[in-house]
């Protein structure tokens, strides 16, 4: 059997799409893919670091560099307009995402309007997680329904579905998706013992967490004849008991994997010693990917993975001859794919050798934020691309003082200075624009602690300094004790920045005036 599906072959086949996976979807035909498997964040609220394995070489960072740099992305500012990340600030070995939730920097209002009024038993989901598990969660389940939303829509009748979490969230999801798929199209969820031992040192009471949670739903009952039952071969020594020989294929599959002793014979777990592994710390095994996509597939299908990151399901599709789509928002994942496909052209056994020959032939499409597919299906759906994020509609506690009002006043007080920093929007000859653009809006104190957006709370900062500084959630003066002592200080001394006991004075003033003008 060869990967190859050049006859017939869909026309985003093998094409890699680094760009925010929402507007991949809304520019995909109704109906036009066969499976979606994919490992979205799992609503950590936790940035996950690891380092690249083995390290990048200086033309893998040139080429990412350059790649960026032909689609015009050139800062920070431009990978956050194009709602990609910015690897620059990074070093370049990490391997590293961000697993944290708040309305404010994620939710768009577009996507709460458009649940609360097409989508309301999706929208009374939320609002229950909000209500019994907060903000954080509230705000991770809209970024998922929206997508799932478009998921549901691009599937054909005979799709499937499959989405990998853990008991974080995975509750959360199977109600969404009861809501969006449709809870009679629930097919099952599958338990897969991960094989390492997760919090094993930290964890002092209570059961140690060894398995994630795989939510499998189909688009219509269509999709029941395409599933191909897979088996376990019969272990050496096996007798059924009458004591007779086995027949048949062997032991059917059920769903708990990894979970017994025969089921290990047919292991899907990646091992320490692994060449498999890429660095990554939530990677997940080829091996995984491909007992979903032999199951719910057929050679030639178009399979969709959406957070694609880690390679395992492209590598999976390819080595299967089923054609696939993929997308990520790192650059990073274009370096792994290439990297995972060399590797995967040598390390398994004689029987995937004529298959796998044409991995390493295999030619990737990578594509850029602006370059999405064009709709071609009878009722195709005007595209709308978000460049700056609008208006939150959650804000929790929520401010009096409009954002961009709150950023222009507090930018005023410091001669329009990051208070991070000193960074400002500077022109040629050196003289400050007096703009809030490229200026963040974050807590001067966690927001765990002070819990509210009120002006007399807040501080502008630079995009970057913002990042760091909301991953770990620190007071802005520790924040500035490292851009100190990493020497990237935009101003001659840290006495130069704004001082905060001022600007605290001068944001309760404002702050009581601004109410008085609005009869509050």
């Amino acid at each position: 059997m060869s990967s190859s599906v050049a006859a017939g072959s869909h026309f985003l086949n093998r094409n890699l799409f680094i760009c925010d996976n929402l507007d991949l979807l809304r520019s995909l035909d109704n109906e036009s893919v066969d499976l979606v498997c994919t490992d979205p964040p799992f609503a950590k609220n936790q940035t996950f670091q690891g380092k690249i394995k083995p390290p990048l070489e200086e033309h893998e960072i040139a080429a990412e560099k350059q790649l960026l740099s032909d689609w015009g992305i050139r800062s920070i500012v431009d990978a956050e307009a194009a709602g990609i990340l910015w690897p620059h600030d990074q070093k370049y070995n990490d391997a590293w995402f961000k697993d944290i939730w708040h309305f404010e920097k994620v939710v768009h209002e577009d996507w709460v309007k458009k649940i609360s009024v097409g989508w309301k038993a999706v929208s009374k989901v939320i609002e229950a997680a909000l209500n019994a598990n907060g903000e954080s969660m509230a705000a991770y389940l809209t970024y998922m329904a929206i997508r799932m939303i478009e998921i549901h829509r691009v599937l054909k009748p005979t799709g499937s579905f499959y989405l990998h979490c853990d008991p974080t969230a995975s509750h959360y999801l199977k109600a969404v998706m009861d809501a969006i798929l449709g809870k009679n199209n629930f097919r099952s969820e599958i338990v897969w013992r991960i094989g390492w031992v997760s919090g094993y040192k930290t964890q002092k009471r209570g059961w140690i967490r060894n398995h994630d949670t795989i939510l499998y739903y189909v688009k219509s009952k269509e999709a029941d004849k395409k599933f191909n039952k897979e088996y376990i071969p019969y272990p050496e020594g096996y007798v059924r008991r009458d004591g007779k020989p086995p027949t048949g294929k062997g032991i059917p599959i059920e769903d708990t994997w990894n979970c017994s002793e025969v089921d290990r014979l047919d292991s899907i777990m990646i091992k320490s010693f692994s060449g498999e592994k890429t660095g990554y710390p939530t990677q997940k095994p080829v091996a995984l990917a491909e007992r979903i996509i032999k199951a719910s597939s057929s050679p030639g299908d178009l399979v969709f993975d959406p957070f694609a990151g880690c390679a395992f399901v492209p590598i999976a599709a390819e080595r299967n001859g089923r054609q696939w789509l993929a997308c990520d928002i790192s650059i990073r994942a274009l370096t792994v794919l290439r990297r995972q496909l060399d590797k995967f052209n040598y390390v398994f056994d004689e029987d995937y050798k004529e298959r796998l020959q044409g991995i390493s032939a295999a030619k990737i499409t990578i594509k850029s934020p602006n370059d999405m597919p064009e709709r071609t299906d009878k009722d195709p759906k005007k595209i709308t691309r978000t460049k700056s994020l609008p208006e939150r509609k959650y804000k929790v506690p929520s401010s009096d003082i409009p954002e961009d009002e709150m950023k222009q006043i507090l930018l005023k007080f410091s001669d329009w200075q990051a208070w991070c920093c000193g960074f400002a929007n500077r022109m040629p000859d050196g003289a400050i624009v007096e703009t809030i653009d490229n200026f963040h809006l974050d807590h001067i104190e966690p927001k765990s602690k002070k819990g509210s957006n009120q002006i007399m709370y807040r501080a502008p900062l630079c995009p970057a300094h913002n990042y760091r500084k909301s991953d770990r959630e620190i007071t802005l003066e520790k924040l500035r004790d490292e851009v100190e002592k990493a020497g990237e200080l935009k101003v001659k001394s840290r006495d130069d920045l704004v001082d905060l006991a001022k600007a605290r004075e001068y944001a309760i003033a404002t702050f009581a005036l601004w109410s008085a003008n609005q009869g509050k």
